[in-house]
């Protein structure tokens, strides 16, 4: 029994190897070509210059477009293979302000209105900080990128208990339909075509995997009135899991 558990961890390692070799491959090798056609087609573009037709210049965008896309998928995948080894410096970081910094990347849209309410016997607290703002990021991103509302407005509250930190995000979107609901912390998926919405579906799959590494919870339901409610329970004391 014991040895056969100890091949099964050597398999794993193993496979775990052979995944991070793949990554690197196609996160390298692979985005080198991808420039490449991208800078090729503007080139074309250039050389040719008045001489294109408007379904031409179309397809030339669209052509980029897919490329940049394929590009920043390669990214997402490099990152979310590198969730336990990057950026696992702790430091004290204040909650709200780590907050405050997200939202001020939105602030430029006056079409965004954001509530923030906070509860804390205490704001600062020594953690991951980079991975927390990456993923308090990755939600006020998702709560306003997958907004159909004219006005969008996005509620976050943040709480603690012994244990937690917890903070919820609130939107008025168009919320998850029930029925895909469990797919959305799946690398690259998308409720949305990302024809529609410009995304590579990345972002969810790297939070879940930020916030299983430090053993904390996330969770989706349903707003009252649609939109959506994300939950995050950020543990006070981390004890890293790989």
């Amino acid at each position: 029994m014991e040895e056969s558990l100890k091949n099964c961890q050597e398999e794993l390692t193993a496979l775990k190897k052979e995944y991070d070799e793949f990554v690197y491959i196609v996160s390298h090798d692979i985005k080198s070509p991808m420039r490449a056609i991208s800078n090729i087609t503007t080139w074309i573009e250039e050389d040719l210059e008045n001489g294109l037709s408007e379904d031409i210049t179309t397809n030339f965008g669209l052509l980029k477009n897919r490329v940049n896309r394929l590009e920043n998928m390669m990214n997402g995948l490099l990152e979310l293979s590198r969730v336990d080894r990057m950026d696992l410096e702790f430091y004290e970081v204040n909650i709200p302000k780590i907050i405050g910094n997200c939202i001020d990347l939105f602030n430029s849209d006056p079409k965004i209105e954001f509530v923030v309410k906070a509860n804390l016997i205490k704001e600062n607290v020594v953690t991951l900080g980079a991975k927390l703002q990456k993923v308090v990021l990755n939600l006020i991103d998702n709560a306003v990128r997958f907004n159909d509302k004219v006005n969008k407005k996005v509620s976050i509250t943040i709480l603690e208990s012994e244990t937690d930190y917890i903070i919820e995000i609130t939107d008025n979107g168009p919320g998850i339909p029930e029925e895909v609901a469990h797919k959305i912390y799946s690398i690259f998926y998308t409720v949305n075509s990302k024809d529609v919405v410009d995304t590579t579906g990345a972002g969810l799959a790297i939070s879940c995997k930020i916030i299983k590494l430090v053993g904390g919870k996330i969770k989706y339901t349903e707003g009252i009135e649609n939109g959506s409610i994300f939950t995050l329970n950020w543990p006070k004391n981390i004890i890293l899991k790989s």
